[in-house]
């Protein structure tokens, strides 16, 4: 924040002073992360699309979440009120998210250490940590450069990254409500270029062997693949997603057609994702499909600070079956679960 209007960068102005862009560094790496001001609006957003299959555990939508709905449960088209936030300029990358995977690995050697006591689940400090993949060929089959973004993650483990984030760098991260996500992409379009101007998508591209972030041209926000490239995990502000599986990925990507890489381009996660985990059960932090393989996620930072109950909802497992598996892999030793600094 700055108390003057720059004049040599883009800003946004609020009641606190001017928002501007920043770059985020993860301590302990040269890694960075350049974060961009969106200015607050409102948006007209569309009911989710419905959920295509029943969880197996049998719980209901409405009481499958804890994320409190932001809007009403209306069938119909309803206005949505935006503060302002910041948004990260590309979606997140190879880079940016391997030192949260090498936890993983700082987990399981800090079990060796005598005395060492693992940290219950309800350590609020406490984040689990993504598996090593069991193929990089399939997980990864496009993501050969650092700069690639990060793909096959759940959205699960894209909320425990932002947890991560947040611990390590002492600032609030989380991933992007659907409307605050919709916001950003409307707000940068502008009206004289094409999808194939500012999106990598199936129509304009032959073949894909490495895919790349911000290789096309950045919307008037300066956030670049908003629209093709991956599509990204984001929160439904109607929380009637929260599901084991079944979450809202939005924007189109790779695969998509043009006229599919659009701000209200949405998918949603289904069991088929996880077909080809040869896991079993399925891995809560990594899927396997073609579909995930052109899934990725971007983070936003609150102009508001987070409560501590707001942290929880947009940090942890949103169904109890999801926390159930988690923690059992965990126990089982398939998983780690332990401090951002074990």
């Amino acid at each position: 924040m700055q108390s003057k209007c720059p004049t040599d960068e883009r800003s946004v102005k609020t009641d606190r002073g001017f928002m501007v862009v920043y770059t985020q560094r993860i301590p302990g790496t040269n890694v960075e992360i350049e974060m961009v001001p969106v200015a607050g609006g409102t948006i007209d957003l569309k009911p989710p699309s419905p959920t295509p299959w029943v969880d197996a555990s049998g719980v209901k939508q409405s009481e499958a979440t804890l994320v409190p709905p932001k809007v009403a449960l209306d069938p119909k088209v309803q206005t949505v009120a935006i503060e302002p936030f910041w948004m990260g300029k590309l979606e997140i990358t190879m880079e940016q998210y391997m030192p949260y995977r090498q936890l993983y690995y700082a987990h399981k050697k800090a079990a060796f250490r005598k005395g060492y006591q693992r940290p219950g689940f309800d350590e609020v400090d406490g984040v689990t940590a993504p598996t090593d993949v069991y193929d990089y060929s399939i997980n990864f089959e496009f993501a050969g450069a650092s700069d690639s973004p990060v793909p096959t993650t759940s959205q699960f483990a894209a909320r425990q990254y932002t947890k991560w984030l947040s611990l390590v760098c002492e600032v609030d991260y989380r991933l992007p409500l659907r409307s605050e996500w919709q916001h950003a992409c409307v707000s940068g379009q502008k009206t004289e270029r094409l999808v194939d101007d500012v999106a990598v998508h199936f129509e304009n591209t032959e073949a894909v062997d490495v895919l790349l972030t911000g290789s096309k041209a950045a919307s008037s926000l300066g956030l670049h693949d908003m629209q093709g490239n991956v599509s990204e995990w984001v929160i439904e502000d109607t929380a009637t997603t929260g599901l084991f599986r079944g979450h809202v990925a939005i924007g189109g990507n790779f695969n998509s057609d043009a006229k599919d890489c659009q701000c209200d381009s949405m998918l949603r996660s289904t069991e088929d994702w996880w077909d080809e985990d040869p896991d079993f059960p399925p891995s809560p932090w990594w899927a396997t499909s073609d579909e995930s393989r052109a899934t990725g996620f971007r983070i936003i930072s609150p102009l508001t600070q987070m409560s501590d109950k707001q942290r929880e909802l947009y940090w942890e497992a949103d169904s109890d079956r999801l926390r159930e598996d988690v923690e059992s892999r965990v126990e089982s030793g398939r998983g780690s679960f332990g401090l951002v600094k074990p």
